[in-house]
């Protein structure tokens, strides 16, 4: 059983999340606005907040916000819980700190599995690491990767690179691989919000010269075994430097049979040596405009940084339901065929709520299906 505190200004909604809790087997406290929410979180002793976006005093945004500012309850996990369902609610609830994100309506199933999601033991714990970083006293001094390193990389923001690299991780991981996903992003990047993760530790908070113990640290594992180097919460003005992601990819090359990197949306330094120590990179373009325009360019700089081009595969990434142009006039620009097509898939704007990624959680949705086949043909 575990203690609930709920805060929602509508009093409907109040008493139907208190039977579901209670049907479930959990004890709630319910609070009316974000204020009293709050008093009783500094005051009380709760295992989880469940609170909606819109409230008439302090929204969930600003709740959610302080409740991580404050040490009494800074480590409490946090769902949001609203019908406030956009991209950029979600993110901007995870961006204050949450932990979950749940569109209403919502069936006491659906609940009761993300409530022992966020309350489970290994969601967001950085323990038990690989044996390797277990027992393993230093990073090699010199980097010779021996084992597999895939880069999803779009230069244009909203291709769905970062889809793309959490699915891909996602079906290795299901296929019984080892394999460690590192968020390359210095903007805050998306990968472990995908994952439904909020890691307190990132890349950012690596030494110049990480060792085994210092890479070990900086993962966090999720349930269905992939491990993460995430990026950042807060963005950055800088990505990792040549030398301390050498340092860092010679140390998990020893550990991972696969490592999957979201490469950074600039060609900072750690990109451009993942870009070269790629043995594929998935170059992902969106049927509109701009991101072909994007790639084009792309295309056109990787043979200058090293990238041979056996090593390229183009993704089209099917990210809206109707495309503003064809696979014929995207292949005609690019000067090349598209090597895999991912459908538009409706099921991903709730595993993006949800922290869920449709290849761990719906593996014959169409998204996580294509990204299978790709995965079988490696």
């Amino acid at each position: 059983m575990a203690t609930v505190l709920f805060i929602d200004d509508d009093s409907e909604m109040r008493n139907l999340m208190k039977v579901m809790l209670i049907r479930l087997g959990h004890a709630p406290t319910l609070a009316a606005r974000g204020d009293e929410g709050l008093n009783l979180a500094w005051n009380s002793r709760f295992d989880l907040i469940i609170l909606d976006l819109m409230m008439p005093d302090l929204d969930g945004f600003e709740v959610t916000r302080r409740l991580r500012a404050d040490p009494r309850t800074k480590d409490i996990p946090i769902l949001i819980f609203t019908a406030r369902t956009q991209p950029a609610d979600q993110e901007g609830a995870m961006q204050a700190g949450a932990d979950g994100f749940l569109g209403k309506p919502i069936e006491p199933r659906e609940l009761g599995a993300r409530i022992a999601e966020l309350l489970g033991p290994t969601r967001r714990q950085t323990q038990p690491l690989p044996e390797p970083f277990r027992r393993s006293p230093e990073a090699p001094a010199e980097v010779k990767l021996t084992n597999r390193v895939i880069v999803t990389l779009g230069l244009r923001g909203g291709v769905g690179a970062t889809t793309l690299a959490v699915n891909l991780a996602g079906g290795l991981t299901q296929a019984g691989k080892r394999v460690c996903l590192v968020d390359l992003s210095s903007s805050g990047g998306l990968a472990a919000l995908q994952l439904g993760l909020r890691p307190k530790t990132s890349w950012a908070d690596l030494p110049a010269k990480p060792d085994v113990h210092n890479t070990g640290a900086a993962l966090v594992r999720h349930i269905s075994g992939l491990f993460v180097v995430a990026s950042p919460f807060e963005p950055v003005r800088y990505g990792l430097s040549r030398d301390t992601f050498q340092l860092m990819l010679g140390v998990l090359d020893a550990v991972f049979a696969d490592i999957v990197i979201r490469a950074a949306s600039v060609l900072d330094d750690a990109t451009t040596l993942a870009l070269g120590a790629a043995q594929l990179v998935l170059l992902v373009v969106s049927p509109e405009v701009g991101a072909v325009q994007t790639a084009i360019g792309t295309l056109q700089a990787l043979p200058k940084l090293s990238v041979a081009d056996h090593r390229i595969r183009v993704v089209l990434n099917h990210n809206a339901p109707d495309p503003v142009l064809t696979q014929n006039r995207v292949e005609k620009a690019l000067g090349r065929p598209v090597d895999l097509i991912i459908p538009y898939d409706r099921a991903q704007t709730a595993a993006f709520a949800q922290g869920t990624p449709l290849s761990l959680s719906q593996p014959n949705a169409p998204l996580a299906a294509a990204v299978q086949s790709f995965i079988a043909r490696l």
